[in-house]
């Protein structure tokens, strides 16, 4: 029987075009069911839905990296991405604001559950540039976003059913085209272990179990500085409160722009600069400036509100900033978590679940953050209070990323690689 070749890029775009799919089915409901429970009940509500939708990819996230198997094996990844996609169809049949939380916390399970697994999948093909995957995994999800917000258009509001139906069919789309792509990234991983474990030189036989050993060794303490993991969850807190921020901002003081304008301009930005941007970071070093040009943007987006918050073009100018804020700071950090998940021969999968997992935590607190700011700001007559404190904040994050956060990542990565050969020196003695 004629073998059959594996496609690296193939495989990766077949992932590409599920998470771009279930995306579209994100951006139609969200917005829809924001607003309506704000409408039908209160804001509080409303925000629980994101809450308990955040709180359940970190709980997901938290869960996958301990038990590995839940994040990683196919049919696991894929029976997650069905577990969302089922929780947030039924939620076009509750009447109940709480019960709303509770599916979302279900459908943020598994989205926390699945999506690591996505990366770690996207990871074993090394064939392919690790910054051009991760950069076109982020235009793929904007991409699928642009979708749904237009789709969000001409499908038919009032009836909830209808519109939770369609998310439902994107997210079997997208588990059917991730279990096709993982199913021939495990069979290719498969061939090349036993073309390893078949060549007749012993010294490469050798040096095969002593690697094995060493990274099945390394795996369990291997673990990012906190201040990196941190830094992920207060970026994501900073970059979701505008969210609500300017879904509160715009109806009072810019009425003339209508409130979805930030969200599409976020979504077009990343989708025509995130991969030309990330192709120009290639060594460690690039990627570290790349997080600290990342918190600049939020800096100056936040700084832009403060002073001329009620101008419409200070709300475009900072959703822009915002969007580069994102565009520089999500790929460089995949790939700063990949490379020291190789050096010290860790799970990157578990790596990955972390990382999600403190995103998700930034995202949680973020969400609810927004709107207690901005209710805070107009409590004391300060419109510009909410905006300035996020300023100053990632304006001491800036600071952080330029040496702090990069010494702590390198001497991490150095300690892990020296334990690495010292074991290697005691198993060959």
């Amino acid at each position: 029987m004629k073998k059959q070749r594996f496609n690296p890029l193939f495989n990766s775009y077949l992932i590409y075009i599920g998470v771009a799919i279930a995306s579209g089915g994100v951006a139609l409901y969200t917005p829809l069911i924001v607003s309506e429970t704000g409408k039908n009940f209160s804001g509080f509500w409303a925000a629980s839905i994101l809450f308990g939708l955040n709180l359940g990819r970190v709980l997901g996230s938290y869960a996958g990296s301990r038990y590995t198997t839940l994040a990683n094996h196919p049919l696991a990844i894929s029976g997650n991405i069905l577990l969302e996609g089922i929780a947030l169809y039924w939620m076009a049949y509750l009447q109940q604001a709480w019960a709303l939380a509770v599916f979302a916390l279900l459908a943020g399970l598994g989205s926390g559950l699945s999506f690591p697994g996505l990366k770690n999948y996207l990871l074993k093909l090394k064939s392919l540039d690790r910054a051009s995957l991760f950069s076109r995994l982020a235009f793929a999800i904007r991409m699928g976003l642009v979708g749904g917000y237009l789709m969000a258009s001409w499908v038919p509001h009032h009836s909830l059913k209808i519109v939770f139906l369609i998310v439902l069919i994107t997210f079997i789309l997208y588990g059917v085209f991730m279990l096709i792509a993982m199913r021939a990234i495990s069979r290719y991983e498969v061939r090349q272990i036993q073309n390893e474990a078949t060549q007749p030189d012993a010294l490469h036989n050798d040096q095969g179990l002593t690697a094995q050993h060493v990274g099945t060794n390394n795996t369990a303490p291997a673990s990012l500085p906190f201040m990196f993991y941190l830094s992920n969850a207060i970026f994501w807190c900073f970059a979701v409160q505008p969210m609500i921020g300017f879904s509160l901002h715009i109806p009072k003081y810019t009425p003339d722009i209508p409130v979805s304008t930030p969200f599409w301009l976020a979504a077009l930005v990343i989708i025509f600069f995130q991969i030309p941007i990330s192709k120009r970071a290639i060594r460690t070093r690039d990627h570290f400036r790349f997080l600290q040009i990342g918190y600049g943007c939020l800096l100056v987006s936040f700084a832009l509100m403060v002073v001329q918050g009620k101008h419409s073009y200070a709300v475009i100018g900072s959703a822009i900033l915002l969007s580069f804020g994102q565009v520089f700071y999500g790929p460089s950090l995949d790939v700063l978590t990949a490379r020291f998940a190789d050096k010290m021969s860790a799970d990157t999968g578990k790596l990955m679940s972390q990382q999600m997992l403190y995103q998700s935590m930034g995202s949680m607190v973020g969400s609810m953050a927004g709107g207690v700011l901005f209710d805070l700001a107009q409590y004391w007559h300060r419109p510009e209070l909410n905006w300035l404190l996020l300023a100053a904040a990632s304006l001491w994050m800036m600071i952080l990323s330029k040496n702090k956060i990069p010494d702590l990542y390198r001497s991490a990565s150095d300690t892990s690689a020296n334990s690495a050969v010292n074991k290697v020196g005691n198993i060959s003695r």
